[in-house]
């Protein structure tokens, strides 16, 4: 997969499926740089949230680039995706910070948002197993340096904040934040980010 960091889903028809630039991307898989052509595209769901703070779902075409140098096929996400996930990233750190900052019942996001209670867990949970990671990347630019462990809420107060710079996390990790499958032999998944 390629992470496409300065392109939102907003703008992701205008300047990448339709665009007809060369793709100068990296190959995640045997690290060639400018060696992609099309090879078709597949679409998926994605939330988002409406001005009304109601979450939205709507499908994404996504584009998948194929190397030349490996045949290897790769997709191209916009930033705000989180990989093998409906949800985005703004909405998940809109549900916990419902919940976690603003003190939201469950039973009045749930109604509110137009999600399940399950999923309301989900996305906590999702916090709460990646704190680790999290609290490692506040600590590498400089943000959290307390001696003791970063709290939930303080994890999600530091992320939510409007200079945090999430292709600054996958420089530290190697992933995107949040993601939700776990590298195997059986299936690697292999990342590479674009900062044009």
């Amino acid at each position: 997969m390629i992470i496409e960091f300065q392109v939102l889903c907003k703008d992701y028809k205008e300047k990448i499926l339709n665009s007809n630039h060369s793709f100068d991307y990296k190959c995640p898989r045997c690290g060639a740089k400018a060696r992609f052509h099309r090879h078709g595209t597949y679409v998926r769901f994605i939330t988002h949230l409406s001005p009304a703070g109601e979450i939205i779902f709507e499908t994404l075409e996504i584009l998948r680039l194929q190397c030349q140098s490996c045949n290897s096929t790769h997709s191209i996400l916009p930033s705000e995706i989180i990989p093998f996930q409906v949800y985005s990233l703004p909405v998940v750190l809109f549900l916990c910070k419902q919940i976690l900052i603003n003190k939201v019942s469950l039973r009045h996001v749930e109604e509110e948002m137009n999600c399940t209670i399950q999923t309301i867990y989900q996305k906590l949970y999702l916090l709460k197993r990646n704190l680790t990671l999290i609290e490692f990347y506040l600590r590498q630019i400089s943000f959290y340096t307390v001696s003791n462990s970063i709290s939930l809420v303080q994890a999600l107060t530091f992320l939510l904040l409007p200079e945090i710079n999430f292709s600054s996390y996958f420089h530290c990790h190697g992933h995107p934040i949040f993601l939700n499958r776990r590298n195997t032999i059986s299936y690697p998944l292999y990342f590479t980010a674009a900062f044009s």
